[in-house]
């Protein structure tokens, strides 16, 4: 009996170590799932840094551009540069107005080619386009043929230029350059329009009979010791200064308008096609009384009013009425520091054209 009782004792003892039970290999399904999970995390941290990175692109031209609302057609170029535009982008787009180039729609800015296209969809809103003519918009399919006679390009009226079988946009480009007060001086400068093709300059060239501009030789012969006040001058007194005509007589004091009077001759600047050397060549014959300008009283100055100054966008003008609407009424135009949109070097522009009454 003792050893019956021993046989199964050892029996329990020794049975797990005489089976053997084949476990399952759970491995490779282990690592499927630490593979799946990895490649999970993986796509998770790329599409978080993909967004990351998009935030931050969208952020620095964000930060860049400064939009507000802008007409592209003749744009000075201070107000480029207070839409944040670089020097190289402006040089081009003035280069492209130069050449008789236009802008009929938005999407012609984006055709710029140092523009981005982040940089154009951050500014596309804000484009406003005043309705341009459809012989303005529209080229004429079929190309008439040029019949060619001998003319002066500064002088030739539109329907010449039509008769000699050139296109009507082509035309419109060519009479708006010579509005703007462009001319030219030699054969070679009407290659230059924008839209000439070059055939159509080879068959005109050996026409063209440009005459002696009597505006030039009179430049030639201005007094250097004239001084015009600017501020009350009329278009005649301007043009006794080097290199002012009519045309840029008749913008300077339209913008003078505009502005309410000029308070530093370095606001002649800032006047369509003045450039630093015709500006250095008449800085020293000119003056400025700045008792003249005329200033805008901000405590009653409606959002309308406001943004017919240059210096003053929308966005400030409706700034400056928001914050007047906040504090009742203004005691003095330095409050306008406080106002969110009205930056130091803004302010040092617009204040002396405000006043508060």
């Amino acid at each position: 009996m003792l050893v019956l009782v021993l046989i199964v004792i050892l029996i329990n003892i020794l049975l797990p170590y005489l089976i053997t039970e084949e476990k399952p290999d759970y491995s490779q399904f282990k690592k499927e799932i630490a593979d799946f999970e990895a490649s999970q995390q993986k796509a998770k941290k790329e599409e978080l840094r993909e967004k990351h990175s998009n935030s931050k692109e969208n952020k620095k031209f964000a930060i860049k551009l400064h939009p507000f609302p802008f007409d592209p057609n003749g744009l000075p170029v201070k107000k480029w540069e207070e839409l944040g535009l670089t020097d190289k982008q402006i040089a081009v787009i003035k280069n492209y107005e130069k050449k008789g180039g236009q802008f009929c729609k938005k999407e012609d800015l984006a055709r710029i080619y140092t523009i981005s296209d982040e940089e154009y969809k951050i500014l596309k809103p804000y484009i406003r386009i005043e309705n341009l003519s459809e012989t303005e918009i529209i080229e004429p399919e079929n190309t008439i043929a040029i019949q060619p006679f001998p003319f002066d390009p500064n002088r030739l009226e539109k329907k010449e230029w039509l008769k000699m079988g050139l296109r009507e946009k082509l035309v419109n480009t060519i009479l708006k350059y010579r509005d703007k007060g462009g001319r030219f001086y030699k054969k070679d400068d009407l290659k230059n329009i924008y839209g000439m093709k070059p055939e159509e300059f080879t068959i005109l060239k050996p026409f063209i009979e440009i005459e002696r501009d009597t505006a030039v030789f009179l430049y030639t012969h201005k007094h250097d010791s004239v001084i015009v006040e600017i501020n009350s001058a009329d278009t005649l007194d301007l043009q006794q200064l080097k290199g002012i005509g009519p045309s840029f007589a008749s913008r300077i004091v339209k913008y003078r308008e505009m502005l309410g009077g000029y308070c530093s001759k370095e606001q002649l600047l800032e006047v369509y096609g003045m450039d630093s050397s015709r500006y250095y060549m008449i800085k020293d014959n000119i003056s400025v009384n700045p008792n003249s300008i005329k200033r805008i009283d901000i405590n009653s100055a409606t959002i309308k009013q406001l943004i017919k100054h240059p210096y003053i966008e929308y966005y400030t003008a409706k700034s400056i009425v928001k914050f007047r609407n906040k504090i009742g009424k203004y005691t003095n135009v330095s409050e306008l520091k406080d106002s969110s949109v009205v930056y130091e070097e803004l302010y040092g522009k617009i204040v002396p054209y405000l006043i508060v009454k």
